[in-house]
């Protein structure tokens, strides 16, 4: 391992573990992680402290992901940068600051798909806004957005369709609670 890539390796994990809805929230006197879903993340950012607050945490998530991976871009090989994408999404999941308890890793990984491909990161960003335009919820439009990359890889990034299985299998792992969720609403409306 190179010194180059283990900085940073590391600067990508300190930087997705930066809280920005715990910052956020605390600015706002609240404890983000005591409301609402007690996500720190755009979407409870957004029901507890109201739009303006969240879309600055959307826009802090979104740049802890893009700003290790723009920069690994110019020095790295092509795994390498992916690996310093995954060590952003794991910081954002499991922050250090947090006791390793912090959000489900969509906005980040919006950051990350910008820094990897523009156009994957529009497409997704695109399809997610259309899911909330019809389900009105963000979990179950970020796991389809997040689902339907693999998808996009194939059509216009090929050698991403593996690394976006990936994270697609991550974004069901931490929307788990979600789906338990959404899973028992559609048994006891049936």
């Amino acid at each position: 391992m190179s010194l180059m890539f283990g900085a940073l390796l590391a600067f990508s994990y300190l930087c997705g573990s930066i809280p920005f809805g715990k910052i956020i929230g605390r600015l706002h006197g609240l404890d983000i992680q005591k409301h609402g879903s007690r996500n720190i993340g755009f979407a409870n950012a957004v029901r507890v402290l109201g739009w303006r607050a969240g879309l600055v945490v959307l826009a802090g998530d979104i740049l802890k992901g893009f700003v290790p991976v723009i920069i690994a871009r110019h020095y790295l090989s092509t795994g390498e940068v992916l690996a310093i994408a995954v060590a952003a999404l794991v910081g954002h999941i499991f922050p250090v600051w947090l006791r390793f308890k912090g959000g489900k890793g969509i906005a980040t990984g919006l950051g990350i798909t910008l820094a990897l491909s523009p156009l994957l990161g529009i497409l997704g960003l695109l399809l997610y806004l259309g899911c909330i335009g019809v389900f009105r919820k963000s979990a179950p439009s970020s796991i389809i957005a997040t689902l339907s990359l693999p998808l996009l890889c194939l059509a216009f990034e090929p050698r991403y369709t593996l690394f976006y299985s990936g994270l697609g299998l991550i974004a069901l792992w931490t929307h788990r609670t979600n789906l338990r969720q959404l899973h028992r609403k559609t048994i006891h409306a049936g």
